[in-house]
């Protein structure tokens, strides 16, 4: 593939939004591991530092960088006692609103999470959907299933039904992933994840992906906006940077799923 300004390769910046807010059973769960950490983090939340909240910062080091990646914002609707349904947040609060606002009025995509059982439920993905489209004013065309939920047979059927075009849901949430992306019989241009933020952040994966990058391909890397704040998560923070540092240095294309999602659409 011949990639944008001749670039060698692509980095494709995305987060998901899965949560906003820390909660005390996550300082319980987290502090059986990290106990002198978590104890930081909520001394540091005390005094007004929401952990969680960490749009500006990655706004702020996205810009300097002169890039914009896509946030996947979440509206999960279904009651659950479980883990997967914990700490999920009202799209709909003037607070999240006005972020969701602010990220798209500066250049970033705004795509849809699409909730834990919408992966083969169309009308509720399709309530998502409309919903953040009402808050943004304007169309959604990416997306990501959270937890990666995904069914062949269905979602991305559901997806171009709703009128979704690039989906990046593919892949893995403890190893690096090589596929690359391709169109799908419906029309949907699948940009598979390379690496997400839940995979030991370590220099031997870093390696691997600087091996894709050599192949010329597509290095799409999904960080949390929640697992960015210096106290708990500084690998993270650090990891990122020198993924955009390697990208500007090389002179990769450095863009977000939408503008990628265009560029392959006419091409595959």
């Amino acid at each position: 593939m011949k990639w944008k300004n001749d670039a060698p390769y692509v980095l494709c910046l995305s987060h998901d939004v899965d949560r906003i807010k820390k909660q005390w059973y996550h300082y319980c769960f987290y502090g059986l591991k990290h106990p002198i950490i978590q104890i930081r983090s909520l001394v540091s939340k005390l005094k007004g530092r929401e952990p969680y909240w960490n749009f500006k910062e990655l706004m702020e080091l996205e810009e300097s960088y002169g890039v914009r990646s896509t946030f996947f914002f979440l509206n999960e609707s279904h009651k659950e006692l479980s883990a997967n349904f914990m700490g999920r947040y009202n799209i709909k609060s003037p607070k999240v609103m006005h972020v969701i606002k602010e990220l798209d009025s500066r250049g970033f995509e705004i795509g849809l999470h699409g909730s834990f059982y919408s992966y083969n439920d169309e009308g509720l993905l399709k309530g998502e959907k409309d919903e953040l489209e009402r808050i943004l004013g304007h169309e959604v065309i990416s997306t990501r299933q959270h937890h990666l939920n995904f069914d062949k047979s269905k979602t991305w059927q559901i997806h171009k039904k709703i009128g979704i075009k690039y989906d990046s849901t593919m892949g893995y949430t403890d190893r690096v992933g090589s596929e690359q992306a391709v169109r799908t019989e419906c029309g949907i241009i699948e940009i598979p994840i390379t690496l997400m933020d839940t995979v030991a952040l370590t220099e031997s994966v870093y390696e691997e992906c600087c091996n894709v990058a050599d192949g010329g391909e597509i290095i799409m890397i999904n960080f949390h906006q929640c697992h960015f704040n210096e106290i708990e998560y500084p690998n993270n923070i650090e990891m990122y940077k020198r993924f955009l540092s390697m990208a500007q240095e090389n002179g990769a294309w450095i863009t977000n799923v939408r503008e990628l999602g265009e560029w392959l659409d006419e091409r595959i």
